[in-house]
Parts: C-alpha cells; structure tokens; sequence
C-alpha cells in the first residue's frame, strides 16, 4: 500500500485526535490539557463513571476541572465540575446527550441535547476556560459544583472512589464564585486532599444561589459536603468563565488566572494551546507511514505527555517547599517504567532528571521512594520499587545533575530494610532475604520475587557505577535468586511454600479474570511473567531448551494473546526475537501486535494506556527502536515511517532513523548503518544515539542474515 499524502503544511498538533482510546479500557482524555498541566479539563457523563468520569454515548452532567488519563482501577479526582443550563435558576437538568461532538489538540466543542447551549473549552496549565452560546432570549445559568467526584462503577464514594467530605462555596462578588473542595478516594489510598478554585465571569450575574445537594442555603456561602453554586445571568447570548485551580489555596488559584489568563480571549488562549501542542510534538517530525498511522502516533504521544502532573518548583506542592520541581500523580512507576521513562532520557533527558529529583526529593520527606505518588501519598505498590530500576536506567545512560550516591542508598533501604509497609513502600524484605526467594501466602510472591530480583540487579549495577565495588558483587549475585522460582517441568516460574515445597496444581498457562488478586501472579499468567527476567534473558533461553525452543515459547505465547491482555509486563515480549538472533521474527510480531492492538477508534487501546506505556509501545516500535528497561540498550526493529527525526532534549542535536523503503510490503531489515559506517548488529547503546546520531536502514520483503550474529547483550551473561 502506497502512504498517503500528508495533509498540508507540517502541524503535527493538527494530527491529534483525543477521541482516539477514550472508552474502556484504553481511558483516554477527549477533553483539553497541556504537557503535564494541573488541569485537565473535560466532560463527565452519567454515572456509572470510567475512571476518567466519560464514557461514549451517555449524558454529560458537568465539565470538570481534575482528571488522570488512561489509568485502571477506581480513579480519581473529577473536581470542581461546571454546567450551564437554561430555564429557572432551581432547574438544572440531570444531565444532556452530547451532540457533534468534536475535539482537537486543546479544544473540546459539543451542544449539549436538545437545549441548544454550545460548548466550547480549552486550557492553560492552571486554568480552565468556558465558553457558553445559548439559544436567543432564554435565560442562562451556571452551576458550580464543588462536591464533584469521578465515581466508578460498584464502588463506594469516599471509602473506594472518589466522593465529597466537605469544603465550601462563596459567591465573592457579581463576577467570581470562589470555593475549596474536599475530597476522599480513588486508586492507591484513601487519604484527603483538597482542590481550591476561583471561577470567573466575562459579565455580571443578575443572581446567585448557594446550597447543597439537598436544596438551598440562605446567603452567598456554604460549606459542608457536596456544596454547589448557581449563578443567573439573565438573556445573553454568550457567556465566557474561566476556572483557576490550585492545590494550595484560592489565593493560588486566583494567582493562577492572572498569571495565565492576562487578556480574556478564549480564541487567544485556544490558539495557544495548539501552539504549545505543535512545538511539544514537534520534537518528533515523522515522514511517510499512512495518515492513520501518524494520527496514532500523536494522538498517543498528547498521551504520553499527559501525566504526571508538573506542581514546578515550591509552587503548587501544598505539603512542603524544597526547591525541586515537584510532580504529581505517578500512577504508577510500575507502568511507566516498563518503558517510558527511557524513552523520556532520550528524548527529554531533562525532564527525566526532574523526575528522578522529585522522587529523591519524595523519599527524603517520607523515607522511601514511592511506587505510585498521587495527590501528595505514596500509593499502592504494585512490585516493590520501580524507581531502583529508573535510577539504575538513568546513571547507566549517563543522566547528570543526579545525586546517584543517595538514590543508591534509598534503593538498598528498599532491599533491607525490614520495617516498610510493602503495601506501599519497600519491600517484604525478611523473608525473600532469609530463604531467598517470596514465599507463597505473600501478595503476588511469583510476580514480586521477579521483580525484586531485577531490582536486586539494578541496585548492583548503579553501585558497580558509583565505584562500590563490594555492594555490586553482593548484588549481583542476590538477583541471580530469581532461579529459585523456576519450575524446569512447568517451564515456568511458579509459587512455593516456605518449607521449599511447590504449590499443587499451579497451572503456569492460567490467568485469572481478575488477574490483579491473584495470589501468586499480578495481573499476568506464569508465562507471561517469565519473559519479565531482563538481566538474563539468556538464561531463560537456556532453561526454556534454547533458542529454537525459546522462540517457540514467544511464539506460542503470542498467538494465545487472546487469553492474556496486553499488559505492560508483556509489551517488550515480541522484541525478545533479538535474543535469539532473530530480529526479523521480533519485525513480523512487533508490525502484528501495532496492528491488532492499536486504531483510531474511541476504543482505539485494549487496554488501559498506564502512564504512556501503550502510547511509548506504538511510538517507539513505529520509529523501529526500542529500550530495555533499567539498561542502556536499544533495540533496533522495522520503522513505520520513511524518516523520522527526534529531536534530544536541549542539545541542538537530533537522531534521525531513514528507512526510505518503510511500508508494508518491505517489513524486513536487510542491512543497517550508523553515521554512514556499516551496523552488523539489532541493537545499540545509548551513548551511541544519545549526542545525536543517524541511522540509515535498508528494507526488504523477505528476511536476510542481519543482526543474528552480534546477539544483544545480557548483564549476568556479559
């Protein structure tokens, strides 16, 4: 198939569909936000909610200011809603059928039913802003809601989603309504927090009312639980607001429209969110491939900057000041680290040193590094702590301004100290260390012990990088425990007991419905977990029967892909041909799993997009390169696109990959070269790229010999 033709001049924001994986279970945003703003805008429908309040096809009840994008379980967040509405001020309607809707790269449009009222939003980073036509001669109204709260389906407001447990609405004037909002719930913990904000109008109200779900209060306060405001403006035809939020104070929160919002022109500010949106994504220029093909990759890559959220520095923390910019809403490292924060060290080194500074800055307040870190609290852990194998990533990757001595001595806290909640932070440290492996009983022991293991190696490795040469060796060897799991006659790692017997009757093929309490294995089957030893990939290959037999395991595997979700702990699995030495089979599995698992539909992921990894699994394997995790390797894989050009951080340097063969009938790298010198091997080390570097690729319709001698290197193999 021939590409089709770009659309006009280079706009890369102009390619951004935010409908693309909106619904279940991909989770997307379809309303306006900047790269990693406070606020995330957009609408909520009908209960019961997705996680990020909407869903396609039913009503919209309110526009809200708070949202996370692409996470799973109950959510979070969905505050200070708004909604306008017609008729007397008392009457606001349950909710409207979205009509035309339509949404763009810091835009969302829609008519609300059949009530004639046209919406339009777009954004700053700390400001909201609305635009409201209502029909002719009718009587416009605004409801602010400061109770409002993403609930989702089958859980309890407060105790396990999201719902109000206080807070305040004060109409301060005939042009600004002011408030905080109290709220408990969500995934990862249950601890309060608060939202403040400052809404204000284009014109005078004529009226205002306060009250609370139950009916109006007299004056213009009130407080408590699920307390709301309705403003009355009478017959106009157009009503502009726009909507400060903060997570310190109303005083921020008013700060915050002054600062951003210096002239109120809605047509002003929603070109400038396009703007920031096309030099954010003008950071990756792609050639060629089809238009859905780099609709997909922008629209992923809006995702992929969309969390976590940037609080800068001393600014929107409400818990402490430091002089670290400070980040929000890590939900979680546990996807993230499964791929995208490697992509952000080459391609925002930056940015990734802020993060790295804002969890050693985290861990120096509460003693630990966070796995998840939302709404100012360490959250659920998932696998002990992801951020030992971002650390260990990062100096091997050669990131400066990073004080590696103090991550290194939070990552061995995490590994010795007995006295963490592991629920939360650190590890269940006595017993994998006293018998040198988890015991079944212990949460998920299989997918833990793995984890750990590979952390244990990443502990090592920075230590081998800091000179400490004893620390690493003493490592190195614990990460090789992950053997004390492995099942020869399951070919798989599998539970077992305390006292060194198995588990009966595990089946390494099965996968729960609700894979998340599974007792042995967190969201993944036996199989799928056993990919998951990246420090020796070898070895697994060795035990599996070799490499014939190992490639028949990938194989199989993902030709049962039905039967397991394409989760984070497997995206790297059809790469793993390159150990094998066949980077042509990981092209043919790589260029199946982009197509069957990723469209320009509203239910466009088939899974939820956590923290950019589906979107960094369709960008990095359409450029045809590849991390692994916690490693300064790269692997190298057939390109969408006939040129792309990645622009690395401040640098003024760009890596350019040429494929100019690249489409569907030539899926095959037959030959390769690197700044004009001849490549004989699938993959490459960071330090060759990272300075800048062009990768020129010849394609083919059918497989040759390259990249099957010089296999990728493995760390307790090298």
């Amino acid at each position: 198939m021939n590409p089709e033709p770009a659309p006009g001049p280079y706009d890369p924001a102009a390619l951004v569909d935010p409908f693309i994986a909106v619904d279940w279970p991909g989770n997307g945003l379809c309303g306006p936000y900047l790269p990693h703003a406070l606020v995330r805008l957009g609408p909520d429908t009908a209960h019961p909610h997705d996680t990020t309040g909407y869903a396609s096809g039913r009503p919209i009840i309110r526009f809200s200011h708070t949202h996370v994008a692409g996470t799973g379980g109950s959510g979070r967040y969905g505050n200070i809603g708004v909604i306008p509405f017609i008729g007397h001020p008392q009457d606001a309607p349950p909710g409207y059928p979205a009509r035309g809707e339509h949404a763009s790269a810091g835009c969302y449009e829609v008519t609300l039913g059949d009530s004639g009222i046209a919406v339009e939003l777009t954004t700053t980073a700390r400001v909201g802003l609305h635009r409201y036509r209502f029909p002719k001669g009718s009587s416009a109204n605004i409801m602010i809601d400061a109770g409002a709260a993403v609930q989702v389906t089958g859980m309890a407001p407060v105790t396990g989603t999201g719902g109000s447990i206080g807070g305040f609405i004060e109409i301060s004037g005939t042009d600004e309504v002011i408030g905080r909002a109290d709220v408990r719930g969500g995934w990862g913990h249950d601890h309060p927090y608060a939202v403040f904000f400052a809404a204000r109008f284009d014109r005078p109200m004529k009226h205002g009312l306060v009250g609370r779900a139950g009916g109006v209060a007299p004056g213009n306060t009130v407080d408590g639980v699920d307390c709301r405001a309705v403003c009355a403006f009478g017959a106009v035809d157009e009503l502009e607001m726009r909507v400060g939020i903060s997570f310190v104070s109303i005083a921020k929160a008013r700060a915050n429209i002054d600062r951003e919002v210096s002239c109120f022109s809605f047509d002003e500010i929603r070109q400038q969110a396009h703007n920031v949106w096309a030099k954010t994504l003008g950071r990756i220029r792609v050639e060629g491939g089809t238009v859905g093909e780099r609709t997909l990759f922008y629209s992923l890559f809006s995702r992929l900057r969309c969390m976590p959220t940037d609080l800068g520095v001393d600014d929107e923390n409400p818990h402490w000041h430091s002089g670290v910019r400070h980040f929000w809403d890590f939900y979680a490292l546990w996807d993230s680290v499964r791929n995208a924060n490697s992509f952000f060290c080459l391609i925002d080194p930056g940015f990734a040193t802020d993060i790295l500074n804002c969890l050693l800055d985290t861990a120096g307040r509460i003693g630990w590094f966070p796995d998840a870190w939302i709404a100012g609290h360490a959250a659920q852990s998932q696998g002990g702590s992801s951020a030992d194998v971002l650390f260990c990533d990062a100096a091997l990757k050669g990131l400066i301004g990073v004080d590696y001595r103090r991550a290194l001595g939070f990552m061995r806290k995490n590994a010795e100290d007995d006295g963490a909640d592991p629920r939360v932070c650190g590890r269940y440290a006595k017993p994998y260390r006293d018998i040198g492996y988890l015991p079944a009983g212990i949460p998920q022991s299989v997918s833990r012990h793995l984890e750990y293991a590979y952390q244990d190696w990443c502990i090592g490795a920075l230590a081998k990088q800091l000179g400490e040469d004893s620390v690493a060796e003493r490592y190195g060897a614990a990460s090789q425990r992950v053997w004390n799991l492995w099942r020869d006659d399951l070919g798989s790692f599998a539970p077992r007991r305390a006292d060194g017997t198995w588990v009966d009757g595990f089946d390494p093929a099965f996968l729960r419905p609700d894979c998340w309490n599974d007792p042995h294995l967190y969201e993944g089957s036996g199989h799928a977990w056993s990919f998951n030893v990246q420090h020796d990939i070898p070895g697994l290959i060795a035990r599996l029967g070799g490499a014939e037999a190992f490639i028949r395991r990938i194989d199989d595997f993902l030709a049962d892909s039905n039967d397991h979700p394409w989760k984070e702990i497997v995206l790297h699995t059809p790469w793993l041909y390159h150990y094998a030495g066949r980077p042509d089979l990981s092209a043919e599995k790589v260029r199946r799993q982009l197509q069957k698992h990723y469209r320009t539909e509203r239910k466009g992921l088939d899974d939820n997009e956590d923290m950019g990894c589906q979107s960094t699994f369709y960008m990095c394997s359409s450029l045809g390169i590849y991390p692994v995790m916690g490693q300064d390797l790269w692997l190298l894989g057939t390109p969408v696109f006939t040129r792309s050009e990645i622009v690395l951080g401040d640098s003024g340097r760009s890596l350019v990959i040429e494929a100019p063969a690249a489409g569907a009938s030539r899926p095959y790298v037959v030959a390769a070269t690197l700044d004009g010198k001849t490549l004989d091997r699938a993959w490459l080390r960071h330090g060759e790229i990272a300075h800048g570097a062009v990768i020129r690729l010849t394609l083919a319709e059918k497989p040759g010999t390259w990249g099957r001698t010089l296999l990728p290197p493995s760390p307790l193999q090298s």
